[in-house]
Formats: C-alpha cells, structure tokens, sequence
C-alpha cells in the first residue's frame, strides 16, 4: 500500500485481451458490406451524371446547330451542313477502337469532327468547340444529308453519342436527339 491508496494486481493467467476471431470476421464483413454499398450508390451517381453531361451538350450542340442554319445566308447554310457530318468517319473504325485514344491531330476522324465544330460555332455564334461525350470521344452528327425530307418540306438529321464499345459495322447513335430543319427555298 502507498499512501493510503491499495494496488489491485489483475492476474494476468487465463486471462486474455484482444478480439475474438468471431468479432473480426464480423467487423470485416459489415465493412465489406457498406463498401458494397459504396460502389453502387458511387456508380449510379457517376452514369446519372453522364447521362446528364450528355443530355445537356447534345441540347447545346443541337441549339447551336439550329442557330447556324437562322443566322446564316444560304450559301453559308449550305457551307455549314454539307461540313458537319461525323459519323461515317467515326463509326466505321475498326471494331473495338477507342475514339479517346485516338491521335486528335491527324486521325479524320476528330479533324473533321473538330472542323465540324469550328464551323458550327462561327455561324451560330455559340461555342461548342472542344465538346467532348464523358468518355473524351467526339459526338456521332449525321446532320448534313437531310434524309427523309421532301422537296420542300420538313426533316430530322440526328447527333448523338457513338455505341461503345464501336462495333465499326452499324450505325449505332445512343441518346440521339433529332435535329430538324426546313428545306431552304421553300
């Protein structure tokens, strides 16, 4: 005893400290359980947010392009949809290829696409140069034929995201958005 105060000695023989092997494995799988959860709560957020990225260039590739066709002359209009078709350069890659991975500078595929672009911004006067879908490749547009319109009547070309992967055989355009036009001259 030291002034008064008495020492308790725990005896240390069969006693034990620590978890038990029970309590980490149950540690371990309610952790393994909310990093689960983790993932698909973080995966649903990061498509939702793709999903919004894309809907909101295609709404501003689409008002621009609309643009462009009021704004300008008709030799100018014509200059501006005969120019701005990037699918077939895209599209009929070979199967499997990245368009993100291609080389920006020389490849058609983003020379015309970002071509495309230029133009598009210059005779509407709203910037999409540089518009990229979330994975850095560029927009599908087949928006310079003007299919399915009569003589002097109304059509849809569409812009849209290409599949991916690129399967380099079919024109497959996800969360495509028309784009309508009226024949000029009539």
């Amino acid at each position: 005893m030291l002034g008064g105060i008495r020492s308790r000695h725990v005896p240390t023989r069969g006693y034990r400290q620590g978890f038990t092997i029970v309590e980490l494995l149950i540690v371990i799988v309610i952790i393994g359980i909310l990093a689960a959860i983790t993932i698909v709560a973080y995966n649903t957020v990061q498509a939702r947010a793709q999903t919004t990225k894309i809907n909101s260039d295609l709404a501003l590739l689409n008002k621009a392009i609309q643009a462009s066709r009021i704004n300008s002359a008709e030799v100018a209009l014509r200059y501006v949809t005969i120019s701005t078709g990037t699918a077939g350069t895209c599209m009929f890659k070979a199967a499997g290829t990245d368009l993100a991975a291609l080389d920006k500078s020389t490849d058609t595929c983003w020379t015309q696409y970002r071509t495309s672009l230029q133009r598009i911004s210059d005779a509407s006067g709203i910037n999409v140069v540089g518009l990229v879908d979330p994975w850095g490749r560029p927009y599908a547009m087949d928006e310079n034929e003007k299919e399915g319109a009569s003589q002097c009547g109304n059509g849809m070309d569409i812009i849209g995201v290409f599949s991916r992967p690129l399967n380099g055989v079919s024109w497959i355009i996800n969360n495509s958005v028309a784009v309508p036009y009226i024949t000029p001259g009539c």
